[in-house]
């Protein structure tokens, strides 16, 4: 948050979009190994690592179509890890801020190469994440998982994932 800061718009944009990658980040190091490959009850729908493989397809879609090259990886949604999603989760943020950054610095109303202008790409890829991290709650809920109080807060904002102590979930 920027606190005591003049209101850019363009740079706070960009900070909360980092932030809804770290949060993404996050969330791939808390959840626990036993559920990130489980069928979702009944056999309907996907795993929780073909969600985020998808997540991430989608981010290296657009970071690539932006001009990312090689761009981040892509995600195996059978055989990626929590370690290898997070990595790529990661990279995707970093490339896409790239992008972002350098349209707004230059004034650009769009990504070059992206399909729509660069405050509305940042808006949906902000909820396309959203969207899929409540689809990864209420999974990890439905096959036994609770989710800490603090880790809930991190992701939600109300606490800092800068401070989170290690985090790593067998």
């Amino acid at each position: 948050m920027a606190r005591g800061r003049a209101l850019d718009v363009g740079r706070e944009l960009l900070d909360e979009f980092e932030r809804n990658g770290r949060v993404n980040e996050y969330l791939v190091r808390v959840l626990p190994d036993a559920i990130w490959r489980t069928p979702p009850p009944g056999d309907r729908g996907r795993t929780i690592a073909a969600i985020v493989a998808h997540m991430q397809s989608v981010r290296r879609t657009f970071a690539r179509m932006g001009g990312a090259r090689p761009g981040p990886p892509s995600l195996d949604r059978h055989s990626v890890t929590r370690t290898q999603a997070e990595r790529a989760l990661g990279q995707s943020t970093t490339d896409l801020v790239g992008l972002f950054e350098s349209a707004f610095a230059s004034g650009q109303a769009r990504v070059k190469g992206m399909p729509r202008r660069a405050v509305n790409m940042l808006m949906y890829l902000t909820q396309h994440d959203a969207h899929h991290r409540g689809q990864i709650f209420m999974l990890a809920k439905n096959l036994g998982h609770e989710f800490r109080s603090e880790d809930v807060m991190r992701v939600w904002g109300w606490k800092s994932i800068d401070t989170a102590p290690s985090t790593r979930r067998p």
